[in-house]
């Protein structure tokens, strides 16, 4: 998914300007009763790496009213079904791959629901601006095999594991599983922190991901998972390590394994979430789709080229000092575009064969800031 620098550099210049010194300061942390406060952060976070950290924060933040301000004078709207669908879409994937559900993931990561939709408002906004309604349907179309790849579009499950050396330790943990009443399932994850011997699910709460129908090697574990319903527990079943290759005492070098039967442990299932077979939408991948496109170099730099025309044609005044350098920047791309627009056309060359030969695009400005979805 996408890494956000912290959004500080508007609001820490607002706050200054509203005389928030007059106020009670707001103390996110204490350290032997002595406060820390949030202005004391943001000052922090502005300063970060000699304050490129905030001159970045602030050019995104210009960068995200401006694509705002070009979509209401195009007419382009987000609605709040559009969001959400694209909510309910990411829930699925936090689950799988944190184990967490999504309300959890939001707190842990210190956000809200509303901050995501936010988000995402922009995103898709963004993606309405630069990427044309047709070309997208089309792109969709020449992606089917890509698409039918994906875990979403498939009959699947999303399922945890609890593993364990022995059958008898399996069994007495299944016991201990299934013996309380139905709302006691929920201490899967516990358990599976506290006595998985996986290492690679353990702190996930014994979160395995997704298993799609069809596609696994392990026939007996994808038939026990496909016999669940969402939130059931499975009996153990065994889990077959592969054999370690061995290695020849005189070479040193390591030789297929014999065929003596590998060791077993057992592992107990449980599915948090059934995916049931359905037809592959445009509407259901718009955001895979929109990802894709915007990540092909050509349209990066478009992207680049579309968000560097927005600030050359916009009124930007950085009235904070600490910004100032921004200031310069955008200077030199309104000068860019400028000489762009005054200086004479060039004829296109004609081939023999009477086709034209594109121009070759012209390179970004030099120390154009960072443009970002």
């Amino acid at each position: 998914m996408r890494r956000h620098v912290p959004l500080i550099g508007v609001i820490f210049f607002a706050l200054a300007l509203g005389g928030c010194g007059r106020e009670k300061e707001t103390v996110i942390a204490r350290v032997n009763q002595h406060p820390i406060t949030q202005r004391q952060v943001w000052r922090a976070l502005e300063m970060q790496d000699n304050g490129d950290a905030g001159r970045m924060a602030l050019d995104r933040l210009i960068v995200q009213e401006l694509a705002r301000q070009e979509a209401r004078k195009r007419g382009i709207e987000v609605t709040r079904e559009e969001i959400q669908r694209r909510i309910e879409g990411q829930k699925d994937y936090r689950l799988a791959y944190t184990g967490e559900d999504f309300e959890t993931w939001l707190e842990g990561a210190g956000q809200t629901e509303d901050d995501l939709a936010s988000r995402l408002s922009l995103q898709i906004l963004t993606a309405k601006i630069v990427l044309d309604e047709d070309d997208r349907k089309r792109y969709f179309e020449e992606n089917s095999d890509r698409l039918s790849e994906l875990p979403h579009n498939n009959e699947s499950v999303i399922f945890r594991q609890i593993v364990l050396a022995t059958k008898e330790e399996a069994e007495a943990v299944y016991r201990e599983l299934i013996s309380e009443d139905a709302g006691a399932t929920a201490d899967f994850a516990e358990i599976a922190k506290a006595r998985s011997i996986d290492p690679l699910t353990r702190a996930r709460g014994g979160m395995v991901g997704w298993l799609l129908k069809g596609k696994s090697e392990d026939q007996e574990l994808e038939k026990v998972l496909f016999s669940l319903g969402e939130g059931e527990i499975g009996e153990p079943v065994p889990m077959v390590l592969p054999a370690a290759p061995e290695v020849d005492e005189e070479s040193g070098e390591q030789q297929p394994a014999s065929q003596q039967q590998p060791p077993q442990w057992w592992r107990i299932v449980k599915v948090e979430r059934y995916i049931p077979p359905h037809e592959i939408t445009y509407e259901d991948n718009e955001d895979v789709i929109e990802d894709w496109m915007l990540s092909e170099p050509q349209r990066q730099l478009e992207l680049h080229e579309f968000y560097s025309s927005l600030r050359a044609r916009a009124d930007i005044s950085i009235l904070s000092p600490h910004y100032r350098s921004l200031e310069e920047i955008y200077q030199m791309q309104r000068d860019a575009r400028d000489r762009q627009l005054a200086a004479p056309a060039i004829p296109v060359p004609v081939s023999p064969g009477g086709s034209l030969d594109a121009p070759t695009p012209a390179e970004p400005e030099a120390g154009a800031a960072p443009a970002d979805r």
